[in-house]
């Protein structure tokens, strides 16, 4: 019984249907009257001791009284779940509803203001990434393989992006990009086949997730240092901390759950 209203409730009507008042029932449970008032209120529980004389009184079965009171308690849930499978039903249309009008009207502003397709691309793969991130999970939910081939086809449209990028601007920068994009890729694609492949704990997938990361965080701006020949040293005081930090975070983690094993 996890709904006190709903457990009030039940009392209250049968003891209206006998006709009932609350002070004769209180009398015939040997309570005073504020205590059925309590009851039928959800305020408090009646004593485990009192339940079967007050089923009694209201002429049911003490089986017949607390499955009536776990209905009322599975209807509401149900209706919760049904509420929560609308909302997320509607999150999920608006959204993707939103990237075709997105696309709708970038191609329209396009073609108007430069009587061809241009930048719309860039908008395009933009938008491909983020319904990637966002929908693809749904649509893929049953699927074993969801987070690798997830990561798989948001990895081709990143590389996809920095090409378009580099078309329409006429730079001279793809190779760069590529290369630093790959080395982040690189420890992205380790964390992916960690979790996807092998049969370690979550425990220890979130703790190899956190050190990976704190690779990536510590040594991306030297890397995109040397790929750029950026010859001024900025200080990369901040991204080193941080790296630290998610390594302790991660051996925190790992000696939890030793610990927890043992």
């Amino acid at each position: 019984m996890k709904d006190k209203k709903s457990f009030g409730k039940y009392i209250s009507e049968k003891r209206k249907e006998l006709g009932l008042t609350q002070e004769e029932l209180a009398s015939k449970l040997y309570v005073i009257p504020t205590t059925i008032s309590k009851w039928e209120r959800g305020i408090t529980y009646p004593d485990i001791t009192v339940i079967t004389k007050l089923c009694k009184e209201l002429q049911i079965s003490e089986h017949e009284f607390f499955t009536a009171c776990d209905d009322e308690t599975i209807n509401q849930e149900k209706k919760e779940m049904k509420n929560y499978r609308i909302l997320k039903k509607s999150v999920f249309y608006i959204l993707n509803v939103g990237y075709l009008i997105g696309l709708i009207a970038c191609f329209i502003c396009n073609l108007v203001l430069e009587h061809k397709l241009t930048w719309f691309f860039i908008v395009l793969l933009g938008i491909l990434i983020s319904f990637t991130i966002t929908t693809v999970p749904i649509l893929l939910k049953k699927n074993h393989y969801r987070l690798f081939k997830i990561a798989l086809i948001f990895t081709i449209l990143v590389y996809l992006l920095l090409y378009t990028i580099c078309l329409f601007d006429n730079g001279t920068w793809l190779l760069d990009s590529f290369k630093i994009a790959t080395f982040v890729f690189l420890f992205f694609w380790i964390g992916i086949l960690v979790w996807t492949f092998t049969k370690l704990s979550i425990w220890h997938k979130v703790s190899i997730s956190f050190v990976l990361l704190a690779i990536v965080t510590m040594f991306t701006n030297p890397f995109c240092r040397i790929v750029l020949n950026i010859q001024n040293q900025d200080s990369n005081i901040a991204n080193i901390i941080s790296g630290i930090l998610m390594i302790m975070s991660a051996i925190g983690i790992w000696f939890y759950k030793i610990r927890k094993e043992h």
